[in-house]
């Protein structure tokens, strides 16, 4: 895995696996196909979740975290005038931050993004998850953790936070420590400022993406000159497929999440094969869109790691 570096902001583009393939027949219930018909889709959503991680970072927060380094590596080489001169830039920063933001516990400082996407069907996941049950229970823990570190399918954005409770006060006497010589308790000073930094992670799910791609594919089909019914169950049946590869993944709960999202595609499946469009069937494919929306946000919300 691509480690993180915690002071680059994100220069990213999302670059997954498939290409995008316009045209293919998704009656033909090829799940691999109805894939690649929605990639540039899928690949459009991920750059955007990105783009937004990427916005909510603020730049004093990031001006204040590298001047807070650039002391340190100053200190490091003796520099003291220098090291006072960045720890006035971090202050200054700092004041910034709490009279614009004193409602923020965490100030977004940097994101950075990786993608993990297990390449199997569903029936390789389970294989795989069964082959992980095995490997445990012969006590080859590491053999199982290298296997399950693979079982994602996911936008990983990992972001760094300056605390604004702690961060503050944790620089506030480290220039009177340089100032009385004591040079090497300042540098203790400042990588325990630096230790307050807070690690969080948002997952978005691929399949779930793909999902809410292939449902959207649904409704411009039923909205088109001569819908095709047999096009709209092809997306439909993928839709719940990747709903079922995320649910075996484990993003999300079975019965909260996914039974609900299934009966809605139970449903918009019967009407399909009934020829029903129109305001009913728009209603329930908005009301699909509306719950994958609400699904992709509770699993996105941000964790700490650290």
């Amino acid at each position: 895995m691509k480690k993180t570096n915690l002071l680059k902001p994100i220069a990213l583009s999302v670059m997954l696996a498939f290409s995008a393939n316009e045209g293919v027949l998704a009656a033909k219930n090829d799940h691999k196909a109805t894939q690649e018909a929605v990639q540039q889709q899928v690949q459009s959503a991920g750059d955007k979740a990105i783009a937004r991680k990427e916005a909510e970072a603020i730049k004093e927060a990031l001006d204040a975290v590298l001047a807070t380094r650039a002391a340190l590596d100053a200190l490091d080489q003796g520099k003291t005038k220098e090291a006072l001169a960045h720890l006035e830039i971090v202050n200054g920063k700092l004041s910034l931050l709490l009279a614009r933001y004193p409602e923020l516990g965490l100030i977004p400082v940097s994101s950075e993004a990786v993608i993990i996407d297990y390449e199997g069907d569903l029936k390789s996941i389970k294989q795989a998850i069964k082959k992980v049950e095995d490997l445990l229970d012969d006590n080859e823990v590491q053999k199982a953790r290298e296997l399950l570190g693979t079982l994602a399918s996911e936008i990983r954005i990992t972001t760094t936070n300056l605390p604004l409770a702690l961060y503050p006060d944790a620089m506030k006497d480290i220039a009177p420590l340089i100032d009385q010589g004591k040079i090497k308790e300042a540098k203790e000073a400042l990588m325990a400022a630096l230790n307050t930094l807070v690690i969080t992670e948002s997952v978005i799910p691929l399949p779930v993406l793909r999902a809410e791609a292939m449902v959207r594919k649904v409704y411009e089909e039923a909205h088109s000159k001569d819908p095709n019914p047999d096009e709209m169950l092809g997306y439909l049946k993928s839709a719940k497929y990747q709903l079922e590869i995320a649910q075996t993944l484990g993003y999300g709960d079975i019965d909260k999440d996914y039974k609900p999202l299934y009966k809605a595609i139970d449903k918009l499946e019967d009407q399909a094969k009934s020829k029903k469009w129109g305001e009913t069937f728009d209603e329930a494919i908005n009301k699909l869109k509306k719950a994958l929306e609400g699904f992709k946000a509770d699993i996105a919300e941000p964790k700490k790691t650290k």
